[in-house]
């Protein structure tokens, strides 16, 4: 199977140590400073410095990384030629682009008005010739759902990443607020025709309910826990990675995947915050060594799902 990188498909073999979800540029819309506190404060949240992203990069490559997945949707800031320079300038790490568009309050009218197909077919345009008005492909779709409720427009968003999905092969990533939804979002796509090993559930790793995810994993998607490194605000890691253990225990290790989702400043060292992007390789698949996961269950998280997730089906 082939993954598409920014520059140029290749092989999932190719792929190493993915990060799947995460941020190099972006400039959320002001209005989701206005509405929501997650957002504060603003500056934060945007991240414009290609400089600052290859650095970040190097710090990744330097610990193992090989690919990230850049989840950055088209309302939420992308840059998609940023990115290809990015990627030019650090040809070590491959940087998968994402299509899509992220949370209802992030559309402005010309998107609430497109239909399905409509945004279907940019969809399919932005992997098979290029977004943006550029020769630039993306790799993945994004999709997203509110906190305990899936709004009419991104009810839309997902049906319409359903026929993108059908007509390309390419994979989807869904962003759950809190982790709410995600069971009725894998049935959504699963009713639509997605086949379920292209289905990734993210941030599930902020409602760490047994219940609400196993739902999710009985669909047979993928469940993102991305959301490492947030002891200022969410959920300490060490209660992550052995929430994590049990499910490898109950026999969920081939749909787990595990990320940082870094898209502040302040978890970026080359913005003078931390612990940076070499905090998953270096930091946390050293801690789950010391809690018993061989060689072989850590390449299969980190490196087979990735690939097995963001291969097209041809």
């Amino acid at each position: 199977m082939k993954a598409q990188t920014i520059l140029k498909p290749v092989d999932v073999s190719e792929l190493g140590f993915t990060l799947i979800h995460e941020h190099l540029l972006t400039r959320p819309p002001q209005i989701l400073a206005e509405r929501d506190v997650s957002i504060q404060p603003y500056e934060d949240t945007v991240l414009d410095s290609v400089e600052r992203a290859v650095q970040e990069l190097r710090l990744f490559a330097q610990a193992g990384g090989k690919t990230l997945v850049e989840t950055t949707p088209i309302t939420y800031g992308r840059d998609i030629a940023g990115l290809a320079e990015i990627a030019r300038r650090i040809p070590e790490v491959n940087i998968i682009a994402s299509t899509g568009f992220y949370l209802a309050e992030t559309f402005d009218e010309k998107w609430r008005k497109a239909d399905i197909k409509e945004i279907a077919e940019l969809m399919r345009k932005e992997i098979t010739e290029g977004a943006d008005n550029t020769p630039y492909k993306v790799g993945v779709i994004k999709a997203a759902t509110g906190l305990f409720r899936i709004h009419p427009l991104e009810e839309k968003v997902l049906k319409a990443a359903a026929i993108a999905h059908r007509e390309t092969g390419a994979p989807i990533q869904v962003h759950t607020t809190y982790g709410t939804m995600g069971d009725e979002v894998a049935d959504i796509l699963i009713k639509e025709g997605v086949n379920p090993k292209k289905i990734a559930i993210l941030h599930l790793d902020t409602n760490l309910d047994k219940w609400c995810i196993r739902k999710v994993l009985e669909k047979g998607v993928y469940a993102s826990f991305d959301r490492l490194a947030r002891v200022r605000h969410y959920i300490p890691d060490e209660w992550k990675l052995k929430f994590l253990d049990e499910l490898v225990k109950e026999g969920f290790e081939n749909q787990l995947m595990i990320s940082m989702d870094a898209g502040r400043r302040i978890y970026w060292k080359s913005y003078g915050g931390g612990p940076g992007f070499e905090y998953i390789p270096k930091t946390i698949v050293a801690r789950l060594r010391d809690m018993g996961w061989d060689d072989k269950l850590i390449e299969k998280i980190f490196v087979k799902n990735p690939a097995d997730f963001l291969g097209f089906i041809e």
